[in-house]
């Protein structure tokens, strides 16, 4: 066998050759590189079209060794989700291609888990940059579309006017400030007047990979969001390629769903990590004041715009604090789109790419590029005319 046809069986392994077809495949090197990105390597997530279908795979899978652990009905999202524990010494891969062969349709996947893309930072260069750079009016604008966030559970006056829900995989009150750091910017950059806020903790502390989101509970967090009339979701976390999240976004896609999402801080070598690694997401990379690239922030086609993201102020009951990240780009490009009539509402990825991209400034090399994507977002003509 020749070493392309070592990697394609691998693929189909760890992919499931019954739903390639459908599925937005990454490169083999992608996949194995991820191998152990899992939150927990016991636990396979599987999603099917119907309770039915869902029925018939727990019934199957438990003559073969598998328990259930927890059945989702997904309705937003047109889905049914079972995760199950593996038998004890079978292989993820290997229980991936049992699970796929017991419905068709059935869609089978470990358990990834996605990781806040942002840090603190001691001091600031430059306080209070963002609304300057972008251009954008005093006073703010007006939102056009309630916010949707995917992140850690949210601790002290964040949680004001927000509408909540935990999805998380732990009941550990302590958690990362990450999710608390991204609402207070759609709070009180003073960009969008009165946001419109839902917010999903999804992300659990003490994993194997520290705090991080499975995939079970962002699809859980999606569907609640969708169910509120949620279409504009901001999700501040990367991670690997995943065929459960990715036919859950597809079908949120088709629903008219737009994700705004960071490209990861992984390092100018590494790869745009998912969600925002899907076409049908707004990728946003991180610049700072000067309209410099962030340092760890990653590159390839797939950016589509930069926003501020270095030294973010944030307001702390003593003074201030200041973080970094591609994670605290991606809510300014979600602001941006909310505070934007003529793309607020559309469900079009693609529509609200070149609405963006015809007010933006351009950053690098002309025209789009793998550094700074399509440029930095600018407020929208429709605000600025009325400031």
């Amino acid at each position: 066998m020749t070493h392309r046809s070592v990697l394609t069986a691998m693929l189909i392994l760890i992919l499931g050759a019954c739903n390639a077809a459908r599925l937005n495949l990454p490169p083999d090197a992608a996949v194995e590189a991820d191998a152990a990105q899992v939150v927990d390597e016991t636990e396979i997530v599987v999603v099917t079209h119907s309770a039915r279908e869902a029925r018939s795979v727990i019934r199957r899978s438990a003559t073969l060794g598998y328990s259930l652990i927890k059945t989702d009905q997904l309705p937003a999202l047109g889905l049914t989700m079972v995760t199950l524990q593996v038998p004890p010494r079978q292989d993820g891969a290997s229980a991936i291609r049992e699970l796929e062969a017991l419905e068709p349709g059935v869609t089978a996947g470990i358990n990834h888990g996605y990781t806040p893309q942002g840090k603190g930072d001691a001091s600031a260069l430059r306080d209070g940059y963002a609304a300057t750079v972008m251009e954008w009016p005093r006073g703010g604008c007006p939102s056009h579309a309630a916010i949707g966030v995917l992140d850690a559970r949210l601790t002290g006056p964040a949680r004001q006017s927000v509408t909540t829900a935990d999805f998380s995989r732990s009941d550990e009150v302590e958690a990362t400030l990450h999710g608390t750091q991204v609402v207070t910017i759609l709070q009180t950059s003073g960009m969008l007047r009165s946001p419109r806020i839902f917010h999903a903790d999804v992300v659990s502390p003490g994993t194997r990979l520290g705090d991080a989101a499975s995939v079970d509970a962002l699809l859980r967090g999606m569907d609640w969001l969708m169910q509120n009339k949620v279409r504009l979701i901001n999700v501040s976390l990367a991670g690997p390629y995943n065929k459960i999240l990715d036919r859950a976004i597809g079908n949120a896609a088709r629903a008219g769903v737009v994700i705004v999402a960071p490209v990861g801080n992984s390092g100018p070598g590494g790869p745009v990590r998912y969600p925002a690694a899907f076409a049908s997401t707004i990728a946003v990379t991180a610049i700072d004041a000067d309209h410099q690239i962030y340092r760890a922030a990653v590159r390839g086609n797939r950016v589509d715009f930069s926003a501020p993201g270095v030294d973010i102020a944030l307001p702390q009951p003593a003074g201030r604090a200041f973080v970094s990240g591609t994670s605290f780009a991606a809510p300014f490009v979600t602001m941006r789109i909310a505070a934007d009539p003529k793309i607020a509402g559309s469900p079009n990825p693609d529509q609200i790419r070149s609405g963006l991209s015809r007010n933006v400034r351009d950053l690098g090399a002309k025209g789009h590029d793998p550094v700074f994507g399509n440029g930095l977002v600018r407020a929208p003509d429709s605000c600025r005319a009325r400031a």
